[in-house]
């Protein structure tokens, strides 16, 4: 298996992959909208005898305080990987590839919205444990799913920060 940056060819093939792993167009819509807003920092693929299994996205957040914007990073989302590939590590070798590298172009920290279980094996901690919340969710009822990475410690002055991704995560 090779990892790679995304290229134009592949394009067609992601968002294939996307409506298979999460079952419908909501991931392919919003990785085609962040394309199009040139809002995709970093867009990796598995490739397994060239054929594309696997997908990893990364996209500009800003962290508010009082309503003012005082910190940038990036998000992670989506990950995918098809189907007959999952639980192979596949998507745990594109987290690692893609944080690997937003960590050398010095990114200072990464958030994720997903399954605790599985981002805290990449050192992802909940949020609302450091007092970073998403926007989607400010009060934190989401429990542990709203995860923050510290690229290059430490994370900036203890929250409360309100996390915002992209407005192409935003149904309009």
């Amino acid at each position: 298996m090779q990892i790679r940056p995304a290229e134009a060819e592949d394009y067609a093939a992601i968002e294939d992959l996307l409506d298979l792993a999460f079952d419908g167009r909501e991931e392919s819509t919003l990785v085609k909208a962040l394309r199009d807003d040139e809002a995709d920092s970093l867009e990796l693929v598995a490739e397994n005898h060239g054929k594309i299994v696997g997908t990893i996205m990364f996209s500009p957040v800003s962290a508010h305080r009082d309503g003012e914007a005082c910190a940038f990073g990036l998000g992670l989302g989506p990950l995918a990987v098809l189907p007959k590939y999952q639980r192979q590590g596949v998507g745990q070798a594109l987290a690692e590839a893609g944080l690997n590298f937003i960590r050398t172009i010095g990114a200072p920290w990464c958030v994720v919205l997903g399954d605790p279980e599985y981002y805290s094996k990449l050192e992802f901690k909940p949020g609302p444990e450091t007092g970073w919340y998403w926007s989607g969710d400010p009060k934190g009822l989401l429990g542990n799913a709203f995860q923050v990475l510290s690229l290059r410690p430490p994370l900036p002055t203890p929250g409360p920060f309100l996390l915002h991704y992209h407005r192409a995560f935003t149904p309009s």
